[in-house]
């Protein structure tokens, strides 16, 4: 791979290295802003992968992930995160450069990153001679332990870290259960954003963007509809497994109307031609608020009756 790269890609790649491994040192050692780094790692992985081949990209990401486990010093689930972030990234970036379709430019990154995660697990799972769920419940206990640590760090109420570590227990067992719909919820909002981050990098480069279509336009599948109904009698049955199945289809389904209720707000928007200023306050006030995330959820959901966007008049 590395004597296949040209060498003109090599500043671009050692470029693309040390801003992958600032987003990483930003995510692991500044936890106030560390969501954002989490956030925005597969960017640019995703940028440099769409602009440079796959074999510069290969060495680019290569080399952020050899630092990365230097820093980490170990082998964790952490690192095998961060890798995943990194992969996403790069496939992100390959179907970027390939113009495929939105849905597929979504799916098939979120898809190979959420199975590779999956066997990684299983296979840890064997290695170690523990139970998948077992592993599954460590994870989510360290990671409670280490928020509520940060909490303490933060200066939080002493009273409320003691709140929260009574509850520890029954947050850990509620988590565990739905992690399969917290998973990929979160993949698929991280590809999203890497997605339309990307556009905008591209955009400001000035190089040619992807075309995957008006995104102010975009509507989720007729077919989810029904599996909001299946989740929602799964919800209701008395057994505990269908509860939790029913559960998790609908976090997965909340997050794709999201996506659709957010193109909705996207068009008001851009009809109205809102100063970007205004827009910014307005998709960071949906971002925190969660009362405005929910309307938006509800946007994508009843768009597919009411056609807010009158899109269907306008074909007909």
């Amino acid at each position: 791979m590395f004597l296949s790269v040209n060498g003109a890609a090599w500043k671009d790649i050692i470029r693309g290295s040390i801003v992958t491994t600032l987003v990483f040192m930003l995510a692991v050692y500044i936890p106030i802003l560390g969501f954002i780094g989490l956030l925005v790692l597969p960017l640019p992985v995703c940028y440099y992968r769409y602009k440079l081949d796959k074999n510069a990209a290969g060495v680019m990401m290569a080399l952020s992930f050899a630092v990365m486990t230097i820093v980490m010093g170990e082998i964790s689930f952490d690192l095998a995160f961060f890798a995943g972030l990194l992969v996403l990234g790069f496939i992100l970036g390959d179907a970027m450069a390939k113009g495929l379709s939105v849905e597929r430019t979504i799916l098939y990154p979120s898809a190979a990153v959420i199975g590779a995660g999956i066997m990684l697990l299983f296979i840890f799972s064997v290695h170690s001679h523990t139970d998948f769920g077992a592993l599954i419940r460590l994870y989510v206990k360290q990671n409670l332990q280490m928020t509520a640590d940060l909490y303490r760090q933060m200066g939080m109420p002493e009273k409320t870290i003691q709140t929260l570590s009574q509850s520890m227990q029954a947050i850990q067992d509620t988590i565990a259960r739905i992690i399969p719909g917290i998973v990929v919820m979160s993949v698929l909002f991280i590809t999203w954003i890497n997605l339309l981050l990307a556009r905008s990098l591209v955009r400001f480069r000035g190089m040619p963007c992807p075309d995957i279509g008006d995104l102010t336009l975009w509507k989720s599948p007729e077919v989810l509809v029904w599996g909001a109904i299946a989740g929602g009698c799964l919800l209701m049955m008395p057994v505990p497994f269908l509860k939790i199945t029913g559960l998790n289809i609908i976090l997965i389904l909340i997050m794709i109307y999201f996506f659709h209720g957010i193109s909705v707000v996207s068009f008001y928007f851009e009809k109205k031609n809102l100063p970007r200023f205004v827009k910014i306050i307005l998709y960071g006030l949906i971002g925190i608020q969660q009362v405005f995330s929910i309307i938006v959820v509800g946007l994508g959901f009843f768009d597919m009756w009411l056609d807010f966007r009158k899109i269907k008049q306008t074909k007909s």
